[in-house]
């Protein structure tokens, strides 16, 4: 087993990526989807998806820009989901008017797009073109 994954991502990330200084219970927020993600990336179902993120880090193979950059991605997302209201769709204007939708389980996710940048590379053999002979 390798060791645990380093942490990639504190709160000050997420301050310059949304280039605001957050309030102190703003911070504690962060902190604590900081620690979500962290959990998420480490979890079963989160290796089977984008392999030994730990090993691929020590080997070099993963970049820590990338998986900082990702993770930082995630926060926020999670972060603004809680600024706006975890349940509100929408709101209108001069008279308040708020729509909420059902609650979503998954305050925390990576999109398609994110597990594929931490997934590995897939060892496909580029071969040449070919022919079938049908018998």
């Amino acid at each position: 087993m390798t060791a645990p994954l380093p942490i990639l991502v504190e709160a000050s990330d997420v301050e310059t990526r949304l280039g605001e200084t957050l309030a102190e219970s703003e911070l504690g927020q962060v902190e604590s989807i900081i620690e979500l993600v962290s959990e998420k990336l480490r979890s079963p179902s989160m290796r089977r998806a984008v392999g030994d993120i730990d090993q691929r880090l020590a080997d070099g193979d993963l970049r820590p820009g990338l998986v900082r950059g990702i993770l930082v991605t995630v926060v926020c997302r999670a972060f603004d989901a809680h600024r706006v209201g975890l349940r509100v769709r929408s709101e209108q204007f001069p008279e308040v008017q708020t729509t909420y939708a059902d609650p979503n389980s998954e305050l925390v996710y990576f999109t398609d797009s994110e597990l594929a940048d931490l997934a590995p590379a897939a060892d496909v053999d580029q071969g040449g073109s070919f022919s079938i002979r049908i018998a």
